[in-house]
């Protein structure tokens, strides 16, 4: 969308950037079949030596792609079109010429009318907002095109990196023109401006990381951080020093990169989310984009936010489970009969609060329900009004509620949100044991005490004085059988002798 005013004309103001909205108008084969032509051929030539360029053997790879692509455009501007043929195109000098001075340090003075404090305020929350936003997304599509490992310490060095530099940036100087009907700063200085277009404003302009330029550099082979030194050091160059030479780059060529920049930046696999992905997908897609193109960045990424947050919730409402199952139980030590054991998995908040409430019937219900929540969140307030809602219905039903293994970050928002906090301690406070396992574990008890009291055996043989161990007295039978009988055969030897 910021590459259409390539393909439009005035002829009422000087320069391209002098002109309003109303008073540029679309380049047609009709009108000027010529002029857009030669566009199409800037863009088209362009985009094909960006495409094949590094391709070619050993210069492909030294020179990069771009900046040959912006002299080969500039050479047929200056030479084919404007010599031989005689019409040319739309150049930098006759859109907006580049020329700067060096900043000056300036300390900003600080208004104090609340009107122009407030409207600062609100212009410098949403362009950080849009900074920050646009240099995470730049970031992640480098390391995507870089095939590298994204880390969240990267993304917050860049980001207070560009705040740092932004900072420094508002203590200097430069002199710039800015268009009052077409800024994002009209706002501010409008009401000091009386039958003027254009306001000439001594600032610094701040900034957020480039997708363009930074996508232009990883094209071109950069890797490390070289790079976008020398990047920033030409670029102040040019600013400063060879303006003249950045007048001469006709527009249609720089829109031609821009053109590869957009296509190797852009996700292809967008459209078939949009084909065969969920709904909610394809609608948080469109939306963050038509609102992006009429408001800014910002605005659509909350806007996306938002909209998946609530598709997420909606999504996470009808994962609330139970598991009932109706049995005797023991309850503070009493045997109850007939109670209803219901253990909920999911999280319960606001979402799905209503399915929580809809698994219980009152009225069918037995006298005792136990509610475990070993396996269950509770979110939100919604959830522990629902909890308090349905504790006394059951308590005006004559019935009683049993709250059980909740989770210990959940137990203080109930305790602060709770409007009964004596009786959710009392539906706390509970002994609640299984009846077959108390039983079983009886059982086991009894075993153990028995086997540990019982001192007498039942046969002597059984006693540990008059147990043996046969294999180790015949071990030793045989040892003394060998000892015995090498002893009788050296006596008889001496003997004999």
């Amino acid at each position: 969308m910021a590459q259409l005013p390539a393909f439009q004309y005035c002829s009422e103001e000087p320069l391209f950037v002098d002109c309003t909205v109303e008073q540029r108008q679309w380049l047609t084969f009709s009108g000027q079949p010529l002029e857009l032509s030669l566009v199409l051929v800037h863009v088209a030539c362009c985009m094909a030596i960006m495409k094949f360029w590094p391709m070619v053997p050993k210069v492909g790879r030294w020179i990069p792609a771009s900046l040959m692509a912006l002299l080969i455009g500039t050479l047929i501007e200056w030479t084919l079109f404007r010599q031989a043929i005689g019409q040319g195109t739309r150049v930098v000098e006759q859109t907006a010429p580049i020329a700067g001075d060096p900043p000056r340090f300036d300390w900003p003075s600080i208004p104090t009318d609340s009107q122009t404090l407030s409207t600062m305020l609100s212009f410098a929350i949403q362009l950080a907002a849009i900074g920050a936003v646009e240099s995470v997304l730049t970031l992640q599509a480098c390391n995507e095109i870089t095939d590298t490992v994204p880390k969240i310490s990267d993304s917050n060095q860049e980001c207070f990196a560009q705040g740092l530099a932004n900072l420094v940036c508002g203590l200097f100087r430069g002199k710039l023109v800015l268009d009052v009907q077409g800024s994002l700063l009209r706002c501010i200085f409008v009401r000091h401006v009386v039958n003027s277009p254009k306001l000439l404003y001594y600032l610094a302009m701040g900034g957020d990381a480039m997708i363009g330029q930074s996508t232009i550099n990883i094209m071109n082979g950069a890797r490390h951080r070289v790079s976008s030194t020398m990047s920033g050091v030409f670029m102040l160059l040019f600013t400063l020093v060879l303006s003249p030479f950045i007048n001469l780059l006709p527009i249609a060529t720089l829109t031609g990169v821009l053109f590869m920049v957009v296509l190797s930046t852009f996700q292809w696999k967008t459209f078939i989310i949009l084909r065969y992905g969920r709904l909610s997908d394809s609608a948080a897609i469109v939306l963050v984009t038509v609102v992006a193109v009429f408001t800014n960045l910002a605005i659509a990424i909350a806007a996306g936010i938002i909209l998946s947050a609530l598709v997420h919730a909606w999504d996470s409402g009808a994962h609330v489970e139970t598991d009932v199952v109706v049995k005797d139980m023991v309850v503070n030590g009493k045997r109850v009969n007939d109670v209803r054991y219901v253990h909920v998995r999911g999280s319960i908040f606001f979402s799905s609060t209503r399915k929580f409430v809809n698994m219980f019937n009152i009225a069918e219900d037995p006298t005792t329900v136990i509610l475990d929540f070993k396996d269950a969140l509770i979110i939100d307030h919604s959830a522990v009004a629902a909890i308090q809602g349905l504790s006394h219905r059951y308590a005006l039903a004559g019935k009683r509620i049993i709250i059980l293994n909740i989770q210990q970050k959940c137990v203080g928002r109930m305790q602060r949100t709770h409007g009964d906090k004596d009786k959710l301690h009392t539906q706390m406070s509970h002994q609640v044991a299984d009846l077959e396992s108390q039983g079983r574990e009886g059982e086991e008890r009894a075993e153990n005490i028995a086997d540990s009291t019982s001192s007498e055996p039942k046969d002597l043989q059984n006693l540990k004085m008059f147990e043996a161990n046969v294999d180790g007295i015949d071990t030793e039978l045989n040892k003394l059988i060998d000892n015995n009988g090498a002893d009788v055969q050296e006596v008889d030897s001496q003997h004999r002798a």
